[in-house]
């Protein structure tokens, strides 16, 4: 085995190793919401979930939701499973847009924050959607600090 076999075959495993290690500190990315962004749900009791693509610490997270009245209300959340790779929780909504605000961190303090807008309608055998809901899907936003 010549020395530059033996160099080559290190420099592969000294990039696969740090390939993983970055991977393992990167902040959370969320990878499934519900409700979607740019939902229609109805009215009532609407349940909250986000799941990531990495173990989160569920004690540092912030789920703020913004809604019609524009009062900010902080939503406790708890994982929704062993791994900790989501939180879930459930308001009571009424109808009109609103906009959920997310800030996690991951195992290894890494912060991600973004958006999910959604609407509210009205409860099914009830009134029609307010004028200011929206029917097109807008995509949520996802900011790596």
């Amino acid at each position: 085995m010549s020395f530059s076999t033996v160099l080559r075959g290190c420099c592969v495993f000294v990039t696969v190793l740090g390939g993983l290690a970055a991977r393992a500190d990167a902040a959370p990315v969320l990878v499934h919401a519900e409700p979607a962004a740019g939902q229609l749900v109805p009215a009532g009791n609407v349940a909250l979930k986000l799941s990531f693509n990495s173990v989160i610490d569920p004690f540092r997270a912030r789920l703020l939701l913004l809604g019609p009245s524009g009062v900010p209300q902080l939503l406790p959340a708890s994982p929704t499973d062993d791994e900790q790779h989501g939180l879930a929780t459930t308001v009571a909504l009424a109808p009109g847009h609103y906009v959920l605000h997310w800030r996690m961190r991951g195992q290894a303090g890494d912060p991600a924050q973004g958006t999910l807008p959604f609407d509210v309608g009205a409860a099914p055998g009830t009134t029609a959607l307010p004028a200011s809901a929206s029917s097109s899907p807008v995509p949520a936003s996802v900011v790596k600090k």
